[in-house]
């Protein structure tokens, strides 16, 4: 379920600034034991989308990442599992 505390919004970023922003959530999200985060990148040009969707395949702290599902907010979330 996508709640204020386990999303992020990059909307508006810059690729590098958001990516920081990925990690700093992700470090919250295991310190604060919350499993499934969402990133909101939007559409846009798809650079943000498709630079998340990277780093978080890449993240040693991410299980399994995803576009989110429509009942969720659709292919402007990602979606992540933490370890």
């Amino acid at each position: 379920m996508r709640l204020p505390t386990n999303t992020l919004d990059l909307r508006g970023q810059r690729v590098d600034e958001g990516l920081e922003q990925v990690d700093a959530f992700i470090d919250r999200a295991i310190m604060q034991h919350i499993e499934v985060v969402f990133v909101l990148h939007g559409h846009g040009t798809g650079a943000m989308k498709q630079a998340v969707r990277r780093h978080l395949k890449q993240s040693p702290h991410v299980t399994r990442s995803a576009p989110a599902n429509a009942d969720q907010g659709g292919d402007a979330y990602t979606i992540a599992l933490i370890r």
